[in-house]
């Protein structure tokens, strides 16, 4: 991609529309932004949506975490050592 030098901003990407599947997807994507505004209680619905299917579950996490570390020995240097020293018995 070319870089545009603009007074404002120190470098921006040009835009280089072609034919292939980049420049159609970037075509619906100005097409998208061009349209119309979406009225701000459809977009706080929208965005309430989105956030509940992407939430994660913190409980979740928390256990699978505290399992990851309950499950490293601490041993594990010392078998290292043990097995380079005496072989990988």
């Amino acid at each position: 991609m070319e870089q545009i030098t603009v007074r404002s901003r120190a470098r921006v990407p040009a835009i280089t529309c072609g034919s292939s599947a980049t420049s159609s997807r970037l075509d619906r994507h100005l097409s998208v932004l061009g349209g119309p505004a979406v009225p701000q209680r459809e977009a706080a619905e929208a965005t309430l949506l989105m956030r509940e299917l992407t939430r994660r579950d913190v409980a979740h996490e928390r256990t699978s975490r505290v399992a990851r570390v309950r499950k490293v020995s601490l041993f594990a240097p010392l078998r290292r050592l043990t097995r380079s020293l005496f072989g990988g018995h």
